[in-house]
């Protein structure tokens, strides 16, 4: 047992964050097992061929137990052998760490602070094609030159429409808001209010967050990235 104990403490990993971690499992697309630890709470993920299908903790399994490890302080991790588990979890990984680094982010805010703001009312969401809110971001979107195509989601990283069939950059929208998550808080500053990645071809690509909404936007070597924003800002406000 001590043995084992020792082997256990010796295969830490330190130096990456959970999330990103976890991240790198599923490009890898990696079977095995991650035991998370903090403090006397111990927790697991399971993978299969890169694919989360399960999470245990605490007697809580699925999402759920997912959601809670997301929140320990300083979690250290190690990873064991894949083990043959029920699919019970069936949203994608960016999702779920999207969902948690949002938790994380509004438990972080001054409830002072945050009561004491005006806060912003938009219209109410009637359903996905029928919500004004989408009905005008997507036409200005159109009456923007330069956009290729776009891609808009919701604040847990769903895809509520998009411009291109073949294109899969939902997750990869997701992950580059869950990574600047993680950078404003471990540095402890706001934002990010955009994300701009040059691709290349020269095209790049345009990532904004709103209140309800993310938008991406694949622009082509012409656009000006400025006046996109200028134009969005306003609209993504009100989302």
């Amino acid at each position: 047992m001590a043995q084992s104990n020792r082997a256990h403490e010796e295969g830490r990993i330190e130096g990456v964050s959970l999330a990103s971690f976890l991240q790198l499992l599923e490009q890898e697309r990696k079977s095995c097992t991650l035991i998370v630890s903090s403090g006397d709470q111990e927790g697991r993920f399971y993978f299969e061929e890169g694919v989360l299908v399960d999470a245990g903790s605490d007697g809580e399994n699925g999402q759920e137990a997912a959601s809670a490890i997301l929140s320990w302080p300083h979690p250290s991790f190690s990873v064991a052998k894949a083990e043959d588990r029920m699919h019970r979890i069936t949203l994608p990984l960016a999702h779920i760490l999207l969902a948690a680094a949002k938790v994380h982010d509004e438990s972080q805010e001054d409830p002072v602070t945050t009561g004491t703001q005006p806060q912003k009312r938009c219209a109410p969401v009637a359903g996905i094609y029928d919500d004004p809110a989408v009905e005008r971001l997507v036409q200005t979107i159109l009456s923007s030159p330069g956009v290729r195509h776009y891609f808009i989601l919701d604040r847990h990283g769903k895809v509520i429409t998009q411009s291109s069939r073949q294109l899969k950059l939902a997750d990869f929208i997701t992950y580059c808001i869950v990574s600047g998550i993680q950078m404003r808080n471990r540095l402890k500053v706001k934002g990010p209010n955009r994300i701009h990645l040059v691709l290349d071809n020269e095209e790049s690509l345009l990532i904004m967050p709103g209140a309800g909404m993310i938008i991406g936007l694949l622009l082509d070597e012409y656009s000006s990235v400025s006046d996109i924003e200028d134009q969005l800002r306003p609209v993504l406000a009100c989302s």
